[in-house]
């Protein structure tokens, strides 16, 4: 997966305020993450391990933090080879968001679950989830308005 960050002021894409992974499992068994940092960027790398063969099927699962600019208000996940039983989910909170809306084109036989913890819940999240197998190509579209952009549109109607 490559996440791609605009400087911002001290903050670059080898920044781990702008994205940490924060964890790795291989067939439920957690994976050490080795972090190395160059100029304006980081890379992250986790080995497999000796007990998995070559070209066995895996189920991979990985956690990740990222800084998403606000000017934004969009985050795209793109799904770029088939995936089996594909779980995003999104936390909110402390950050000004008003609403959340998902887009979700997971191609594939079922409707993919959508399960959200509203913005005015204490700690507000949206997750989607599809089990089986989706095709590549698929993927989810996070879309949000910020509390304080509510505000200006409301003030302007006065």
């Amino acid at each position: 997966m490559t996440w791609y960050f605009q400087p911002i002021n001290e903050l670059d894409a080898g920044s781990p305020e702008a994205f940490e992974l924060v964890s790795v499992t291989i067939d439920g068994k957690s994976r050490p993450i080795r972090r190395s940092s160059r100029k304006d960027g980081q890379l992250f790398s986790v080995s497999l391990g000796d007990e998995v063969e070559r070209g066995k099927q895996v189920s991979l699962a990985y956690t990740y933090r990222a800084l998403v600019q606000q000017c934004g208000h969009v985050l795209h996940l793109d799904l770029a080879q088939p995936t089996r039983d594909f779980t995003a989910e999104l936390w909110y909170g402390d950050c000004g968001i008003r609403r959340m809306n998902v887009l979700d084109y997971l191609p594939g036989p079922r409707q993919p679950r959508v399960a959200e913890l509203a913005a005015t819940d204490p700690s507000p999240s949206v997750q989607v989830a599809y089990p089986g197998w989706t095709f590549p190509k698929g993927g989810v579209v996070f879309v949000w308005v910020l509390e304080r952009e509510i505000r200006t549109v409301a003030d302007r109607q006065k």
